[in-house]
């Protein structure tokens, strides 16, 4: 179980680096109480990059997961568990933009709706 672990955040890691970077160290200082005052050009930037890459990253993700386990129906499970940590990292990001900005922010239009995410997660699901 730890080393799925490890596969499905290096697995995401390859692709969401900086988005998973940001909404962990975005945390860790709300945890400890510090200022949350976030630059609008910098998270902005990753909710456009987001916008841009999460589609083919999907497909790579899938296509490596798929090759590299030999096993169909661990790598079936393998791809839920990747999807889903995916899908709990980008309601966390959203949840700190909400947090960060009382009315919504320039770059609010390049966020990708939860509910898209989860179709398309759906989509791959479906598949097998």
């Amino acid at each position: 179980a730890v080393e799925r672990e490890r596969f499905v955040e290096a697995t995401l890691d390859a692709s969401f680096r900086q988005l998973i970077a940001f909404v962990r160290a975005t945390e860790r200082e709300a945890e400890r109480g510090g200022a949350t005052d976030l630059d609008e050009g910098v998270v902005g930037a990753l909710a456009a990059t987001f916008a841009a890459t999460w589609r083919d990253a999907l497909v790579r993700v899938n296509a490596d997961v798929l090759r590299l386990f030999a096993n169909f129906v661990n790598g079936v499970e393998v791809l839920k568990q990747v999807l889903t940590q995916l899908l709990l990292y980008y309601t966390r990001f959203q949840e700190i933009v909400r947090k960060a900005w009382k009315k919504p922010p320039a770059f609010a239009k390049d966020l990708v709706p939860t509910a898209t995410i989860l179709e398309e997660i759906k989509k791959y699901s479906r598949i097998f």
